[in-house]
């Protein structure tokens, strides 16, 4: 027996340490070749979405649907998304282009509201009288107010009076629907050559007035600053005249059906109109020096 110690490493140890080795070098090898290869492995095969993904797209669908719900709910609102105001002086007249092609002619001391909106158009004439010739547009109609009275058009050419007593509304081409705005459920279409006066007060039970017929031509004759008169009575071809003049007018005494007025006038020149009646009428005109004028009965 030999009693040496052996100074050798113990057999089981170099084991050990060699099989440590021998497992760690393929181990880092396979680190290496996913994180060169892990964006195409990711590609090929890629991982499903967890569970709160599905729940906002839940939400995002909801959210679409009420963003439609809205959209629907404005179209049918018809809000207004621009408006402009005109207005004329006490002997003036405009012509005023639109911006979808129409076109508006305001007559002496009159003013109007329009507005534009997603499915309508919409004028207010607040006082006075306009003349209107609309570009077709059958997804956009134009609707005009002047008081109570109402007018709805595709496209077409009509006057609007808006006055004390009421509204007068004249066709010179195409079609027109009026009514009153008391009466939305009734309506009355007005052809070319028509007109029709709706009164400021409309009783319950008293009916819409139908259409009349109209010189169309002759009522338009505003629009060029000219007043047509065809045995007019005097107070109302008076009254006519007053709207182009800024001094009052005033009628003394009384005058019959020898003094109505019949003729083509200038509009823009009414102290050249009240000296020509004298010639034609038994009246008298006494002028001021403030710039009125008396019409005394001769």
């Amino acid at each position: 027996m030999n009693d040496t110690p052996d100074s050798r490493p113990p057999r089981s140890g170099v084991a050990f340490k060699a099989g440590n080795t021998a497992q760690a070098a393929p181990r880092a090898a396979l680190d290496d070749a996913l994180d060169t290869h892990r964006g195409a492995l990711q590609s090929m095969f890629p991982i499903p979405p967890a569970r709160p993904q599905r729940k906002r797209t839940a939400r995002n669908a909801a959210g679409t649907a009420a963003a439609v719900l809205l959209a629907a709910a404005v179209w049918w609102a018809d809000p207004a998304y621009r408006s402009q105001r005109f207005d004329t002086a006490i002997g003036e007249l405009r012509e005023i282009a639109l911006a979808d092609g129409s076109r508006v002619v305001l007559d002496t001391g009159s003013a109007a509201q329009v507005s534009w909106h997603l499915r309508s158009r919409r004028v207010e004439l607040q006082q006075g009288r306009a003349h209107f010739d609309v570009a077709p547009s059958t997804l956009r109609p134009m609707t005009v107010a002047a008081g109570d009275a109402r007018v709805r058009v595709v496209g077409t050419r009509f006057d609007v009076w808006r006055h004390a007593a009421g509204t007068r509304v004249t066709v010179q081409e195409g079609t027109v629907a009026v009514w009153h705005g008391a009466r939305a459920q009734e309506s009355i279409l007005l052809q070319a050559g028509q007109q029709i006066r709706l009164a400021s007060v409309l009783r319950p039970d008293q009916p819409l007035p139908s259409g009349t017929p109209a010189d169309a031509a002759s009522l338009g004759a505003w629009q060029t600053g000219l007043l047509v008169f065809q045995n007019t009575p005097l107070d109302e071809a008076l009254a006519e005249i007053q709207r182009y003049r800024q001094a009052p007018i005033r009628m003394h005494g009384r005058f019959g059906s020898d003094t109505k007025v019949s003729g083509v006038f200038d509009s823009r020149n009414t102290d050249q109109l009240l000296d020509r009646l004298p010639d034609v009428l038994p009246l008298q005109i006494v002028r001021h020096p403030s710039g009125e004028v008396d019409v005394l009965r001769r």
